[in-house]
């Protein structure tokens, strides 16, 4: 039972039973322990026992003598609690069973293969963090006290087995770019082991990239000497090799791209089949990027051009031939497809390159810093399609050699410091005309080669304005003449404009006017909405039409090359989007409204899927566009954050346009239909966006039920933030505002957040109150949902302050009630239940708990909820003194929640780590982990967490006036925050 037996062989023989330590005396007791732990789940033969004990000349009663050995031992054990069928009798021997959380070899195991498993699945800071959790379970030599020769030979192979995984955690961990971080462990290994080769390249790589190159050389040298001296041997040619390519300085060397980014921004627009007229001056940019920067300094190279003279085309054409030299990804951004800022752009890019959205820095400089240490090791080109100014491209430019930069714009940007400019002139008439050839086909050109030439006089040499001309042409059918002639007699002038907007306006209405009069509408309309694109629903919410009636004109925009489509999603050139706005007078508001209400409908359906049902959530009145969850309910009742993903750019679109339309309450709405997928996702930078930019909307328009709401929801993100004081202020006036307005259930929301932080702050009794007010008027008002949020939050907040027996009704209650709720909901229940059962000494209750927790964690595959599942299962081994299994899950729990950046985990787990430590002796170790956790809850103002770890450093602390200092600390926090533990800190 877990909990209950912890064999630990990864060292000194250790037997733990219930928490308590047994002890196995006698040398023959010790060593047949061993064997059958060694050989665990496998039978284990009488006759291997004699060899083993009597390994030259067994006795005659040898047999006699293993029989009762193997009885005593099950004595022992039993007499310690362990179950009496441990050993089993089997024929012709005896097979000791245990389980891979009983045993700290099969634990290492386990362990390493969920690595490997990770790595076939690229999540290789999940592999790291198992091998790690693997490694951490050794406490030294295996069995160092016993010289039985079957235990010795075992014991070797373990050590060479933990060399190899060791190796293994540090070849994954350079592939990762921590060359930093290993390189003092290499050299320590290295030191160990002088002869193994793959360690000696493992340091002499890690020693390389982190810029020590004679380090890494005389590293060769030293295990070259060695071989030589101890086995008369040169070194292998892997080694020998990669000597040879240090001294040249390798490319090959650097960070494997696939294993640093386990996906590779590649995000380039698709090349187009029909690239033509522009081959010297691709061959020339393509020149300058081989040329490179001057000396350490960034490729920048810009295009400069009017609208429409094909900057995009060249630029991704190009772009595509850079690939080879740039290995580690393509990055683009269009910078004008709706407002970009620099900041905006950065988050963008750091999620591309593997940030974590709650590792995201929130201001511009802190963005940038983290872009350019991300990009400093690799080759990534940087393309930025259509640039304002300067100003917007400055902050994007990485500092590392590698990589280069592809600007288009239609300013010539000669601020940008070293750029390279190119400006982009038309198509002469002989270049335009074989585009029209590649459009169209050469015979249907040269049928008619003075109208070819007259239609590329009148397009004025535009890329744009000819594909659309072709396109209308290969649509129609027409011969070249009638076009021209067309041209001619609506455009008098067409033929003289060279430059100017004009060509490329009267080339897009010749195509407009093709179309059928919905088709037209719906490209207005379309150009009137802030989503950079859109699925097909939007289209029909935009003309009130079903989805099926809409993909005709759809696909006549399409055909007309005035829409482009990628899979299923839709999107309009910024030029044609420009033009389509200018095309129509129509009022657009009404049509953008029911997209708006779309966005509405299919947000609060994610919303409900995800946490099942419609809890803890206020909405407004603003009307939905149903039909939108006809289309696309389906889709999000399989994969609601999948849905998510695609439209989360539209969402927060969405709500800019709603705020700027005046639509107040469809705009508070819209954000508090969307905040649980923010929140799941850890999207918090476009959680606040919207917020701010719905509170300021709702000021603006006088709505103080949304105002209220949305200051709610401003107080809970500051909560998730831990920004405490922020959360503070603005639920105070939630609460103040739905109170004003007599508004109940808004009343008693605000109350149930504002109750939480009352108890992050310390402020335990008036977080009580707050809480079962807050739960009586959930239940007068029959809220299901935010009813089991409550009894969730309070038993938290008993169990937090030591009130097991007043905390056990409430999580017993949410229990009931959540089973058939939100899972993630049911999963938090489960872990404060486990803590509350931990509080209690039943180890077997929170055992059980922590499991169920970590359960459902692994099935929704949410790293959070699995890292509070592994720290609690690591306090059940610390409670039991299983410590090495506890160390293993600790620190497992503190990788899994490395990237999602949540600080007050982080130091509770710091905590557990540094009493696991004191307990293993290793004061060093538990003092750093211990000072980093008083750091942590310093910085996030929770001093019940704060008192605590100063309580548990002043029982590690060696100096006895500091862990005086420390202990009266505690006592103080404790009796600020009014916690009994106050009684337990004895000065």
């Amino acid at each position: 039972m877990y909990g209950v037996a912890w064999f630990g062989i990864l060292g000194p023989l250790e037997v733990t039973a219930a928490g308590r330590l047994l002890r196995v005396s006698g040398r023959s007791q010790r060593e047949l322990l061993a064997v059958l732990l060694l050989r665990a789940n496998r039978l284990v033969s009488i006759d291997l026992l004699i060899e083993s004990a009597w390994p030259h000349a067994p006795p005659a009663s040898a047999r006699r003598q293993v029989q009762n050995a193997v009885g005593r031992l099950r004595i022992t054990l039993t007499g310690g609690g362990l179950p009496g069928d441990l050993i089993e009798t089997r024929p012709g021997g005896y097979l000791l069973r245990a389980m891979a959380d009983e045993l700290d070899m099969l634990a290492f195991e386990r362990h390493v293969e969920e690595s490997r498993r990770a790595s076939a699945g690229q999540q290789w800071d999940k592999a790291v963090a198992r091998l790690r959790a693997a490694l951490a379970l050794w406490r030294g030599q295996p069995l160092p006290d016993l010289d039985n020769d079957l235990v010795v030979a075992e014991a070797r192979r373990l050590q060479e087995r933990r060399v190899e995984v060791l190796e293994e955690c540090l070849d994954l961990e350079l592939r990762l770019g921590r060359h930093h971080q290993v390189a003092g462990e290499l050299a320590a290994l290295a030191e160990e082991h002088p002869l193994r080769e793959r360690v000696c390249a493992l340091l002499m790589l890690a020693l390389y990239r982190d810029g020590r190159t004679a380090e890494a050389l005389r590293a060769y040298q030293r295990t070259r000497q060695e071989s030589v001296s101890e086995l008369g041997l040169e070194p292998g040619p892997e080694l020998r090799r990669l000597e040879q390519a240090i001294l040249t300085g390798d490319d090959s060397l650097k960070p494997e791209p696939a294993v640093l980014s386990p996906v590779r921004p590649r995000q380039l627009p698709p090349d187009i089949s029909d690239f033509i007229g522009r081959e010297g001056v691709a061959e020339e940019l393509h020149g300058l990027f081989r040329e490179g920067g001057a000396g350490n300094a960034v490729t920048v190279v810009s295009i400069a051009g009017q609208a429409g003279v094909g900057k995009t085309t060249l630029a991704v054409h190009v772009a595509h031939r850079l690939t080879g030299r740039f290995p580690d990804g393509q990055l683009y951004v269009n910078l004008q497809a709706y407002p970009m800022a620099p900041v905006d752009v950065l988050a963008r890019f750091l999620r591309a390159l593997s940030l974590p959205e709650a590792d995201l820095p929130r201001g511009l400089e802190e963005r940038a810093e983290e872009y350019r240490s991300r990009l400093a090791d690799r080759r990534v080109l940087v393309v930025l399609d259509n640039a304002v100014d300067e100003a917007q491209v400055r902050p994007l430019i990485p500092g590392g050699p590698g990589c280069g930069v592809l600007v288009t714009s239609r300013r010539r940007l000669a601020g940008l410091p070293g750029a390279r400019l190119t400006e982009l002139e038309v198509l002469s008439v002989d270049q335009a005309v074989n585009l029209l050839a590649r459009i169209l086909g050469r015979e249907r050109v040269t049928a008619e080669p003075r109208a070819a030439r007259r239609l590329a006089r009148l397009c004025g040499g535009l890329p744009l304005a000819l594909r659309i001309a072709g396109a209308r042409l290969l649509t129609q059918d027409w011969p070249l003449e009638r076009l021209v002639d067309a041209m001619a007699d609506e455009r008098g002038r067409l033929d003289e404009l060279s430059y100017s907007d004009l060509e490329v306006r009267a080339s897009l209405a010749l195509s407009h006017r093709g179309l059928s009069e919905q088709a037209q509408r719906l490209l207005r309309l379309l150009a009137h909405l802030y989503a950079p694109d859109v699925a097909a629903w939007t289209c029909a919410a935009l003309l009130d039409l079903e989805v099926a009636e809409v993909r005709p004109l759809i696909a006549e925009l399409v055909e007309a090359q005035l829409l482009a489509v990628s899979g299923t999603r839709y999107h309009l050139h910024d030029l044609v989007r420009l033009y389509a706005k200018e095309s129509g007078t129509q009022d657009p508001a009404p049509a953008v409204a029911r997209a708006l209400g779309g966005w509405l409908a299919l947000a609060e359906r994610a919303h409900i899927v995800l946490s099942g049902g419609d809890f803890a959530t206020l909405h407004g009145t603003a009307p939905r566009w149903t039909p939108a969850v006809r289309e696309r309910g389906a889709a999000i009742a399989e994969d609601p954050l999948a849905w998510y993903d695609t439209e989360r750019v539209n969402l927060v679109m969405a709500v800019r346009q709603a705020a700027d339309a005046g639509l107040d309450e469809l705009c508070w709405d819209l954000v508090a239909s969307s905040y649980t997928l923010f929140l799941t996702r850890a999207h918090n930078d476009d959680w606040e966006e919207t917020l701010r930019c719905a509170l300021a909307a709702t000021r603006t328009g006088g709505n103080r039920r949304g105002t209220a709401v949305m200051l709610m929801g401003l107080g809970l993100l500051g909560a998730y933030r831990h920004q405490y004081a922020e959360a503070v202020a603005v639920l105070e006036e939630s609460v103040d505002t739905f109170r004003d307005l007599g508004e109940t259930r808004g009343l008693v929301y605000a109350l149930g957040v504002a109750a939480h932080v009352d108890g992050m702050l310390g402020r335990y009794e008036q977080a009580v109150v707050r809480h079962e007010d807050a739960l009586r008027a959930h239940r007068a008002r029959g809220d299901r949902g935010a009813e089991i949020l409550l009894l969730r939050s309070l038993g938290q907040l008993l169990v937090e302050i030591g009130a097991f027996d007043r905390a056990l009704p409430y999580l017993e209650q949410a229990l009931e009630a959540g089973r058939a709720g939100d899972p993630r909901i049911l999963a938090e229940v489960f872990y404060w239940l486990g803590q509350l059962r931990l509080g209690c000494g039943e180890i077997d209750g929170a055992e059980a708990a922590f499991k169920e927790m970590l359960g459902i964690s692994e099935e929704l595959r949410d790293p959070r909820e699995e890292a509070e599942a592994r720290y609690g299962l690591g306090l059940v081994r610390l409670e039991t003194g299983a410590l090495g299994a506890a160390i293993g899950l600790l620190r497992e729990a503190l990788e899994l929640n490395r990237p999602l950046g949540e600080p007050l985990t982080d130091g509770r787990i710091r905590v557990a780590l540094g009493m696991v430590h004191h307990r293993r002796g290793e004061a060093r170790q538990a003092i750093d982990q211990l000072s980093t956790a008083i750091s942590i809850f310093a910085g996030l103002d929770t001093p019940l967490w704060q008192a605590r770890a100063c309580r548990a450093l002043s029982e590690v602390h060696g100096d006895a006036v500091a862990a005086r200092r420390l202990r009266e600390r505690a006592r103080d926090l404790f009796l600020q925050v009014g916690s009994p533990e106050a009684e337990h800190v004895h000065l």
